[in-house]
């Protein structure tokens, strides 16, 4: 009996000596496809610093918001600039494409939040003026509401069909960098220099909880795919993750010397972030555990974006990066309307 005990003490111990390790060899690896090197606009002498990148839900195009206050239209495969929108006058910071694939809104330091019709490739509507300056949007599942929220103490959601102010929710400060709904739509939930994720019910624009999730500036934050936890990052150098419904901290993960920038779901048990540091780094959901880092670009990691097996990074140093996710468990999304003429 004491011998079986020994051996059965030993395997446990093994395995458990090893549990990183097949974690490591279970997860698909990520390798880089291709990089795109941005070139400088007509009149300018240097290409623009990437501020976010918006993958079209057909997973053939891209959206590149950056400083030099233009959005590209891109062929992720090629590289090829489509279109190029204009009608910004100052620093892109957000942009992102509706989940039905219809439209694109895009808004930056000019406070302008502008939708786009994807089919027509013209600008749709203005959503009117923000506050103060944009640094994050984001759409609803169902691709009916638009989240604004930035340098002021406000969310704003919009109808966005009609443009129509359906709410204005009070933030946790006048500085809100990230805004995201959850899986369902049925709540919304923001962050920024307070430290404190704020949650709201995102039909009566009541305020459900506070997480008091970082001790310094929130920069980036997402839901889990089953919408049961929140992930969040920033200045505080830690990746903090949290149970919705309780507001119970399950991990709080250093991330070194690296501020965190960029926050992506890869898959519905990875999160990747990108940073000061250069790097992406991807954690599993289930352990808290880096699982994977890939390097390459030279300058902060600003924007993550991933659609089906497709990841792509950007930020500082100018480059666009597409990484091979190795995994098909996102299957591209069936769309109700043709992206005619910005696939031409």
């Amino acid at each position: 009996m004491t011998m079986t005990r020994q051996i059965i003490g030993a395997a446990v111990a093994f395995a458990a000596m090893m549990a990183p390790s097949l974690l490591l060899a279970q997860a698909p690896p990520v390798r880089l496809s291709h990089t795109l090197q941005l070139k400088a606009a007509v009149g300018r002498q240097y290409p623009p610093v990437v501020s976010q990148v918006a993958i079209h839900p057909a997973g053939k195009l891209m959206a590149i918001a950056g400083d030099d206050h233009f959005v590209r239209i891109m062929e992720i495969s090629t590289g090829q600039v489509i279109y190029t929108l204009k009608d910004h006058t100052d620093w892109v910071r957000a942009a992102q494409f509706s989940p039905d694939g219809q439209m694109l809104a895009t808004a930056g330091n000019d406070r302008k939040v502008l939708l786009w019709d994807v089919k027509e490739n013209i600008q749709l509507k203005a959503a009117g003026e923000f506050p103060s300056m944009v640094a994050s949007l984001a759409f609803s599942p169902d691709s009916a509401r638009l989240a604004v929220a930035g340098f002021e103490d406000k969310v704003i959601i919009h109808d966005a069909h009609t443009g129509q102010i359906l709410h204005r929710l009070d933030a946790a400060g006048t500085d809100q960098r990230s805004v995201c709904f959850s899986p369902d739509g049925q709540f919304v939930a923001a962050g920024g220099r307070s430290g404190i994720i704020r949650i709201w019910n995102a039909q009566t624009g009541l305020k459900v909880e506070d997480i008091k999730a970082h001790t310094d500036r929130i920069q980036c934050l997402t839901y889990s795919a089953d919408g049961k936890k929140i992930i969040s990052a920033g200045d505080e150098r830690k990746l903090k993750v949290h149970d919705v419904a309780s507001g119970e901290q399950l991990a709080s993960i250093s991330t070194g010397d690296a501020k965190v920038y960029s926050i992506s779901l890869v898959r519905p048990d990875t999160v990747a972030t990108g940073g000061s540091d250069n790097e992406v780094r991807l954690w599993s959901l289930d352990t808290y555990e880096e699982v994977d880092h890939v390097t390459g670009h030279d300058g902060t990691v600003a924007t993550l974006a991933t659609q089906g097996q497709t990841m792509i990074s950007s930020g500082f140093d100018t480059t666009i990066r597409v990484w091979d996710l190795g995994n098909v468990r996102n299957s591209t999304p069936v769309l109700t309307v043709p992206v005619s003429r910005f696939s031409n």
